[in-house]
This record gives structure tokens, sequence and C-alpha cells, in this order.
């Protein structure tokens, strides 16, 4: 009886309580490396477009924090009388989809620098959620689909939250996804930081583009 009371007694010591881990991270970068802390998420890659150029991508100090995610770019546009709108992207893509439709924004902190003269006005940042196995309204496969929305920037590090409900189809998007944005949110499988630096025709511009402590909120 007595060894029942204690074994009993032991029981009740145990603390069975859940603790809040806390809103996922997708990426902190206080690890010091490239790879996101949510998985099934790859390693960061950065990248010039217009024309296309692979970027390093650097652990660099980060926002009240020891590191953070930056690349250094130059965009030249050539003078042909076409503004090529060149840009650059800080990218993570996942071996499957994950749905984004149970969380309500997406936070982080974000920072544009740059090298020589301020960028025009007209310069758009934005963060794109690629759903890459969406189907269009018409039954195609869709290529690099993604569900975008604008943010601000500048010189200074920031903190944005970006409302989940909030994202939708690019503008310069033609086609369509069955489904609507939804639909897209259900299947995201890349995380595509990105900015257009709208250099004038035959001129010269860049930076350093950081981001810091992405979550899901």
């Amino acid at each position: 009886m007595a060894l029942m009371m204690v074994s009993a007694t032991g029981i009740g010591c145990f603390d069975v309580r859940s603790i809040d881990a806390g809103p996922p991270v997708l990426d902190d970068f206080e690890d010091g490396n490239l790879t996101p802390s949510l998985s099934p998420f790859n390693n960061w890659s950065c990248q010039q477009f217009s024309p296309e150029v692979d970027l390093d991508c650097a652990i660099t100090p980060g926002f009240d924090s020891a590191f953070s995610l930056s690349a250094s770019f130059t965009i030249i546009d050539p003078p042909d009388a076409i503004q090529q709108h060149g840009g650059i992207m800080m990218m993570t893509f996942a071996d499957s989809p994950i749905d984004l439709t149970g969380f309500s924004a997406i936070t982080f902190a974000v920072r544009l620098t740059s090298a020589t003269t301020p960028f025009p006005s007209n310069a758009l940042m934005h963060l794109d959620l690629q759903c890459s196995t969406a189907i269009s309204d018409t039954g195609a496969q869709l290529t690099d689909f993604s569900v975008v929305q604008g943010l601000p920037f500048s010189a200074d590090w920031s903190t944005v939250s970006l409302a989940i409900s909030n994202f939708g189809p690019a503008p310069w998007r033609t086609d369509h996804i069955q489904g609507g944005a939804p639909a897209c949110l259900r299947a995201v499988d890349g995380f595509l930081f990105v900015f257009d630096a709208a250099i004038p025709d035959g001129q010269m511009g860049g930076g350093v583009f950081s981001i810091d402590n992405v979550r899901l909120q």
C-alpha cells in the first residue's frame, strides 16, 4: 500500500502543460548559414534579373540580432531606349508545398541601401509566394505562378507585416489560377523577396538588399 501511494504521488510531480514556441520561423539567420529554419525549405539563393546573374548571398549583421541575409548588386540598364527593369531576388524554395491559409501574416525586417544615388520613386519591392503546382482556370499547368504583395522599403531597417489575405495575383500576369489566390496560398513552395530597381535607360544603380527575422504569424 505504501508503495502504491508513493507511485501515485510521483505521477503528479510531472508538469505536462504545453509551452507556446511562438510563431513559426522561416528564418532568423541566427544559425549563421543559408538553411531556413522551416522545413521543407531549402537554402537561400540570390539572383539579379534582366539580365539574369547569380549573386552571392551573404550572412551580415542583423536587425537587433547577430545575423541577417544580404546581397550586393549592380544594375546596368543598356542605352537602347527600353527600360529593362533589372533587379534582385533573394529566395528559398521547398521540396513540397505548405498551406499558409491558417496564418494571418508574414512579418520580417528589411533594408535597401543605395551604393550611389537614391533609387527612382517608381522602384518596387514585393514579396512573392510561389505555388509551382498551380493550375490555370483553363486546366493548364502554370509556370512560376505567385501571389504577390508590395511593401515599403528604406535605407534603414524597418519591420513589415503583410496580411496573408492581401496577397493576390501579380498585375503583370495575364493568366489566372484555378481557385484564385486561396488555391495558391494552400500550396506555397517558394518565398521570393524581389526588388525592381527601375534604373532608367542607359543608367546604372546598385546597393545592398537585406532581410531578417522572417516569421509566420
